[in-house]
């Protein structure tokens, strides 16, 4: 396992959560299952992990595994992609019954995503959108986003186009929801700081991804600067890890402090990205 740099990273592990993770059984190769990466989590002292798969709903996994005794804890989340049905209030009520903190919007089967990089081979359809031919968000969108709002979870923008972003994060913020802009430092997703800026002073959270700086996709000079202009009360660390041949999630959730304090910022600064943060996230 990853040794860190800074003797402070050991101490922030203990209570710290990751809302974004992925273990199998997948669709994608993963370097670990639920049980290891709750072993990892117990190792560490963290307080919890979001189970994250894009075909296929977490909730009833997370229950599963909080019932074999790990002092952290699993929380499942479900992705509105097309194995679902995409934009689909039945798909997310029931993942919402079943406890899921997190509903995502659509990611590998989102338009966005396909006319930028098609993910899933096996996928012969044009991918979804969230607005329609005037702009405007589909009615399922808006049935979505009162059942997250009914059941107390967040909703995160997922793999969407800017235009789509800012259109769900408004009505969400509209409807007092807890809103994530999920990683807007990836190109796929990428969103102006501007932008993410105006989000923010809506009262979305910005979530920011170990995976962007782990595959040196961006410098973690440029995601500490994004993170400062942003104001770490407003932003969330998560490592977007678990793809077989990389690091562990608990190891990028270190490397990502260790990067963090190595551009500037106080143990108390990520303590609040890592703890205080993520846990208003699942409540």
């Amino acid at each position: 396992m990853y040794q860190p740099r800074n003797e402070q990273v050991l101490k922030l592990m203990e209570g710290a959560y990751d809302l974004h993770t992925h273990t199998s059984p997948d669709f994608f190769p993963r370097s670990l299952d639920d049980f290891e990466l709750m072993r990892q989590a117990d190792e560490y002292k963290m307080a919890g992990v979001m189970l994250k798969n894009h075909l296929d709903p977490t909730p009833a996994r997370a229950h599963l595994v909080n019932s074999m005794g790990y002092k952290a804890k699993a929380y499942g989340s479900a992705v509105m992609n097309l194995s679902v049905g995409g934009l689909n209030p039945i798909a997310a009520q029931k993942s919402l019954e079943l406890g899921a903190k997190i509903i995502w919007m659509p990611t590998i089967h989102s338009r966005n995503q396909i006319e930028y990089s098609k993910i899933d081979g096996k996928l012969n359809h044009p991918g979804i959108r969230l607005l329609d031919d005037e702009g405007n968000l589909k009615p399922e969108v808006y049935d979505i986003l009162d059942l997250v709002k009914e059941y107390g979870a967040a909703v995160a923008t997922g793999h969407i186009s800017i235009g789509e972003s800012i259109a769900v994060c408004t009505a969400a913020r509209e409807r007092g929801i807890k809103t994530i802009l999920t990683h807007p430092d990836w190109a796929c997703t990428m969103v102006p700081i501007e932008i993410q800026k105006l989000l923010v002073m809506k009262g979305v959270i910005v979530e920011k991804l170990w995976f962007d700086v782990g595959l040196n996709l961006i410098t973690a000079e440029y995601m500490a600067q994004t993170i400062k202009e942003l104001g770490p009360e407003n932003c969330f660390m998560a490592t977007d890890r678990g793809q077989k041949g990389l690091e562990f999630p608990a190891e990028g959730l270190m490397m990502f402090m260790d990067a963090m304090l190595d551009c500037g910022f106080s143990a108390e600064e990520v303590h609040r990205m890592t703890h205080e943060n993520p846990e208003k996230v699942i409540g």
